[in-house]
């Protein structure tokens, strides 16, 4: 059967086969020259930043993909390790803060707040993004972890609360995000008891999404800014948020045709739930190619690195325990493989 064509397949009509292509070749050029930096990067400060950038820019590669059409069975797995990115950022991120806190003690001692702040548009959507498209790939794992990092986060955010509900035993019902517009009309949809008022209020929110994103460097007119060499930051513009949201109280959206609904993944999600499969399960170990756990063995001979400590990079033989520092971010030594061996 001959492949569609990438106008036919393509799933938003400003992303076209020559800007995709040049737009992810792009990304993968700033990639790699942000994992040169990382080596050479001497503060906590520069790591974080340079750990922020690798986590987003392989969450918005993802979302290229996913607006040029690629089937979802073959993102699913991706996203995995998206969030190891999304971890290793955050667990920078606190080696930061506590040496912040050493510098500046007039401000307090170190405690645990997770790296994105909810009160930035930017952080605040792309967390949103991330954790929306786990819970409609059913990656039930991955939901998990991205729940660990936010947990300084617990009982500040409506939206969040209600997004990850399923997921905790202390659900909190709050009235107000962070960020109020347009999220709160969103969050308004959970405590509708009439359907078609929820669908109102949903069709509400899709039309305040994109114009709210004005302010956010990636997800408001990109597809107009496209540079001399034929690429641009435009990835897609999708609320993933409201896609979950019709998933988690399963909303009736066939009439429901805006171009920021990711309608194809919420049948995903729902296909995935009438038949009982997950993209992860909560109890299925983590033992991934890419990452191991401290205290446990070395999967595969040769070199590992940590966010937990600086310039950790080292070679560990198969079977060899991997080493924990007793200071590591938050308790945790998590070892990923090097990208280059």
């Amino acid at each position: 059967m001959k492949n569609p064509e990438f106008h036919e397949r393509r799933r938003q009509q400003f992303l076209y086969e020559e800007l995709y292509t040049k737009t992810r070749e792009n990304q993968l050029s700033l990639i790699k020259g942000q994992l040169a930096n990382k080596k050479v990067a001497e503060s906590t400060q520069s790591q974080t930043v340079i750990y922020q950038f690798l986590y987003l820019e392989a969450l918005w590669i993802w979302i290229l993909d996913y607006t040029a059409g690629e089937p979802i069975d073959a993102l699913a797995p991706r996203i995995a390790g998206i969030v190891d990115k999304f971890e290793e950022w955050n667990e920078v991120d606190q080696l930061y803060q506590q040496e912040a806190a050493l510098d500046f003690p007039e401000y307090g001692p170190y405690e645990y707040e997770g790296a994105p702040q909810f009160s930035i548009l930017s952080d605040y959507e792309d967390t949103l993004q991330l954790l929306s498209i786990a819970i409609l790939l059913r990656d039930q794992r991955s939901v998990r972890r991205i729940i660990h990092v936010l947990r300084s986060h617990r009982g500040h955010d409506g939206l969040f609360e209600q997004l990850i509900g399923a997921y905790v035993e202390d659900s909190q019902d709050l009235d107000t995000c962070i960020i109020s517009k347009p999220y709160d009309t969103l969050l308004q949809v959970f405590y509708e008891e009439d359907e078609k008022a929820s669908l109102v209020l949903l069709q509400k929110y899709l039309k305040q999404w994109y114009p709210a994103m004005r302010n956010h460097p990636r997800w408001y007119d990109e597809h107009l800014n496209i540079n001399e060499e034929g690429y641009a930051a435009y990835y897609g513009y999708w609320a993933f948020e409201a896609g979950a949201t019709v998933f988690i109280l399963d909303l009736d959206d066939s009439q429901i045709d805006h171009l920021v609904y990711p309608k194809d993944l919420v049948d995903y999600a729902r296909q995935l739930w009438e038949v009982g499969r997950f993209t992860s399960q909560e109890t299925e170990p983590l033992m991934r190619k890419g990452r191991v756990e401290g205290g446990q063995p070395c999967p595969q001979t040769g070199f590992w690195e940590t966010p937990a400590k600086l310039h950790s990079r080292s070679h560990f033989a198969q079977g060899q325990i991997m080493p924990v520092f007793d200071d590591a971010a938050y308790g945790e030594t998590i070892w990923y493989w090097s990208e280059e061996q």
